[in-house]
């Protein structure tokens, strides 16, 4: 009996073995490395990101027609750019990640800077400051998604322009997102004739807003704009409110979420606000470009999370996927993945080569001098109306 049990077993084993190598998946690997800020301050705006990339996963993984399979590593950074840093080293060190997305905050996406660079590895920045990417010549790895400050800035000053505002104010965010605000919004008034007479900066935690909306509505300001995210954007509105300032309010495209009405509540009734498409996609005329790409989008995104639940955030996640995904199948198809710091270049030069893709945030060209890819087409502003976002006229 025994001496037909050898022969059985192997001839088991051997079955097993053909039947693994029968469902072993033998596409190229993507290896795709995220770090977004899933708790601690900037958690609020990382949300939305964070469901997208949850949800993409689930498909990709799920869609065996793709000529390559993705691996996602996902991290969270606790809203703290040291964490980041040390996140993205291990992503790239001992993970082997050929791309990484990171990250949520401009100030976490200064702080892997150094490092993405110096490894070559290519980064896509979820974060709006301009400076996460620029010069391009300096950031030749780090690309993004989000409008740049100085985008929305100039298209928001514009209007103000238009309205005939002549002295403003700023407030905004103590760190380098408002900071990379302050800079474009100071040097775009200034060219385009508006007078800001008085600047106030407050901290994302903070939770006391008084002494700053004092000071800028005992100045008179025509407009306040504020260049922050919520819940301090929403916060310091209402805090600008309770203090008696009744003229017009601006906002950046750091608080078109859902956060923001959530927090801001009656206090944020007629602010406006800079926003990509996304959030007024279904005022957009039938014919726009973008209607697409977006009305796909939020159908898939709905259908995980619920009506209504889709905001700018979730939207670059989504371009941010597609066009790592992009880079990839243009590097596969060119026969050009190689070892891991052949493929990662490779990866690098795809995305640099994207034109016209249009997504969700916005219509995408890239160049070597520009590691955005988005204009004019891409901006709105939107104004809060019985608690919704609607699309600002002319």
């Amino acid at each position: 009996m025994s001496r037909f049990k050898t022969p059985f077993v192997g001839l088991a084993l051997t079955g097993l073995i053909l039947a693994q190598s029968a469902f072993a998946d033998n596409r190229p690997e993507l290896r795709l490395g995220i770090v977004n800020s899933v708790t601690g301050g900037a958690s609020a705006i990382a949300a939305g990101a964070v469901s997208t990339m949850d949800l993409m996963q689930k498909k990709i993984e799920q869609d065996k027609s793709l000529p390559f399979r993705v691996t996602f590593m996902k991290y969270d950074d606790g809203s703290d750019p040291a964490r980041a840093v040390n996140t993205v080293r291990k992503l790239i060190q001992e993970d082997k990640a050929h791309l990484v997305v990171c990250c949520t905050t401009t100030p976490a996406s200064l702080a892997v800077n150094t490092v993405i660079e110096a490894e070559k590895t290519p980064n896509l920045s979820l974060a709006a400051a301009a400076s996460v990417i620029e010069p391009a010549h300096e950031h030749k790895f780090t690309f993004k998604t989000p409008l740049t400050d100085r985008l929305m800035v100039n298209y928001t000053i514009d209007y103000m322009v238009k309205q005939g505002y002549k002295k403003v104010a700023f407030m905004g965010l103590e760190d380098s997102y408002g900071e990379g605000g302050w800079v474009e919004f100071s040097q775009i008034a200034k060219r385009k004739g508006l007078e800001i007479i008085v600047a106030e900066r407050f901290a994302r935690g903070d939770t006391n807003f008084t002494p700053q909306s004092l000071r800028v509505a005992q100045a008179k300001p025509d407009a306040v704009y504020f260049h922050a995210i919520p819940p301090s954007s929403a916060l310091a509105t209402a805090a600008l409110r309770r203090v008696g300032y009744k003229g017009p309010v601006l906002h950046g495209a750091g608080s078109p979420t859902p956060a923001f009405l959530a927090v801001g509540k009656n206090a944020v009734e007629g602010a406006i606000v800079g926003t990509a498409a996304l959030t007024v996609h279904k005022q957009l005329p039938a014919d726009h470009p973008l209607r697409p790409t977006i009305e796909k989008f939020v159908q898939m995104y709905e259908a995980e999370y619920g009506e209504g639940k889709t905001d700018l955030f979730a939207a670059q996640a989504y371009d941010t996927v597609n066009v790592a995904m992009m880079a990839f199948k243009k590097v596969a198809q060119d026969g050009k993945i190689g070892d891991l710091a052949q493929t990662r270049l490779a990866i690098r030069d795809a995305v640099e080569g994207i034109k016209e893709y249009h997504g969700a945030n916005g219509i995408f060209s890239y160049s070597p001098e520009d590691h955005l890819g988005l204009d004019s087409r891409s901006t709105f502003l939107v104004q809060v109306k019985n608690g919704k976002f609607e699309l600002l006229g002319d």
